[in-house]
């Protein structure tokens, strides 16, 4: 999951009036970076990336806003406004939307040919998809 932060940004986000309107909606209060992967906390609805949450986790036994809730889920209403975001590949110079922008980076990006490699590799040992 690292290699999506390099492509999921501030930088690569494309900033039209749907990523002004919802900046803040969509933006990990750890990482403070637009989310990925999000997750909520279910006793006061602060909003993470599933990486820091389960990071913060490790090392707190409360969410970051010090309530005492245990319980996260994914957040319905942050990946419905991420869905809408565009970005830039930074490889390859395509316009993808979130949702897709995984796929992308792992199987389509033409100019990463190192990546797809490893990919394929991971695919035929793992059975990872």
């Amino acid at each position: 999951m690292s290699n999506l932060r390099e492509y999921i940004n501030e930088s690569t986000v494309i900033k039209d009036e749907i990523y002004k309107q919802f900046e803040s909606s969509i933006c990990c209060v750890i990482c403070q970076d637009i989310m990925i992967e999000p997750m909520m906390c279910m006793n006061c609805q602060a909003q993470y990336c599933k990486s820091c949450q389960e990071n913060w986790s490790k090392k707190s036994k409360s969410c970051t806003n010090r309530c005492t809730n245990t319980k996260y889920e994914k957040s319905i209403l942050a990946q419905g406004l991420l869905s809408k975001l565009q970005f830039i590949c930074k490889k390859c110079d395509k316009v993808i939307d979130y949702e897709n922008m995984k796929d992308h980076i792992l199987t389509k990006c033409e100019n990463d040919f190192q990546l797809k490699v490893l990919t394929e590799a991971q695919n035929n040992t793992t059975g990872w998809n």
